[in-house]
């Protein structure tokens, strides 16, 4: 069974960065000084851990951009749990963290939030399953690793 927490405490964003640690840093050999930053342990950043038995399994975060609009990143599926619906579990805590805590209200009281993300290449066939879109055809390289702008808007 999959579970999904929000980060509250220090041992939980710990529990976070050994997850972004063994995914970004030790498989994709992303620099450890490009991985960890300050948005991390900045008050508005959300943070969540998704679990499987209890076990972790990935991680996100919600970086609140401007009103109405977040940005979804540091997304990361540990290797024995990748294809088994933690990713999705996973965003779809996070979209829905961002529309409540974020979201604007519109004029029809509906609430809507924009969710970026910077998806890597490769994760882009799972971010449009779930519903996100290409914003940009310009690929760029971060980390060392290609990457395209996608988003969605999510309301309630």
């Amino acid at each position: 069974m999959i579970t999904v927490r929000e980060v509250v405490d220090r041992a939980g964003l710990e529990e976070a960065w050994r997850i972004r640690l063994e995914v970004f840093v030790g498989e994709q050999r992303v620099p450890l000084e490009e991985e960890v930053d300050a948005r991390d342990e900045d008050p508005s950043t959300l943070h969540a851990v998704a679990y499987v038995g209890g076990v972790p399994a990935g991680t996100g975060r919600v970086l609140r951009d401007t009103p109405g609009h977040v940005h979804v990143g540091r997304v990361a599926v540990r290797a024995p749990f990748r294809s088994s619906g933690v990713g999705t579990a996973l965003m779809v805590h996070l979209e829905g963290r961002a529309l409540t805590e974020y979201g604007l209200v519109e004029g029809d009281g509906r609430i809507s939030v924009v969710v970026a993300l910077s998806a890597q290449e490769s994760a882009m066939g799972f971010y449009s399953r779930i519903g996100y879109s290409v914003v940009s055809t310009e690929r760029y390289l971060d980390a060392g690793i290609w990457h395209q702008d996608m988003a969605r808007t999510i309301t309630l």
